[in-house]
């Protein structure tokens, strides 16, 4: 009997999760099929079923990938400079890449699902406090204008997410570049 290369099952696991990804983002979430992911990862359906148990199983996998890509990208982006400078990165990379409408489709999808609800408010609360733990530990600045640190991270989220729509929609990626900049700054620094 062969044997099972250490590691092997977390390698798989990532590749059958960044399958998923692909597909789902080109697809969308409800016209994809586990045998489409089975298909790109180059596996059968019941091998994908070995690591997912449904299609909310893997969802609910790649979702929890995102807080520590979010880490991760603040970090990078306070490495070069200070807090405009942050923003503006944090802009370019998360709207780097083809954009999809994936995340719309999902928040869209959530409001008839309750499962789907579940798995991103789940995602949307870690990331909310990854956002606030990071304006409260790397700003190193007191509130302003009566809004505490979760408050921002509130709001910088519902800002990133309406510009990304408009961008969607065919906006233009430099002027929303310099709004989202010039809003985070004011948010930042408050009143």
């Amino acid at each position: 009997m062969p044997k099972v290369v250490p590691g092997y099952k977390e390698q798989a696991r990532k590749r059958i999760l960044q399958a998923a990804q692909e597909v789902i983002s080109d697809k969308g979430y409800f016209e994809t099929r586990m045998e489409d992911i089975a298909q790109k990862v180059g596996v059968s359906k019941r091998t994908l079923y070995l690591y997912f148990k449904d299609k909310e199983d893997l969802f609910r996998a790649m979702s929890a990938e995102a807080p520590s890509e979010i880490k991760g990208m603040l970090r990078k982006c306070f490495e070069d400079g200070g807090p405009g400078m942050a923003c503006g990165t944090f802009f370019d990379f998360s709207t780097a890449g083809p954009l999809t409408g994936l995340e719309f489709e999902i928040i869209a999808a959530a409001s008839r699902n309750g499962a789907l609800k579940r798995i991103e408010k789940e995602l949307f609360d870690s990331e909310i406090e990854i956002i606030s733990r990071f304006l409260q530990e790397d700003m190193r600045k007191p509130s302003a204008g009566g809004f505490d640190s979760r408050q921002k991270a509130r709001v910088l989220m519902a800002l990133h997410l309406g510009l990304k729509a408009i961008l969607l929609m065919g906006g233009n990626k430099s002027e929303l570049r310099q709004a989202w900049v010039e809003a985070t700054d004011r948010i930042m620094k408050g009143p």
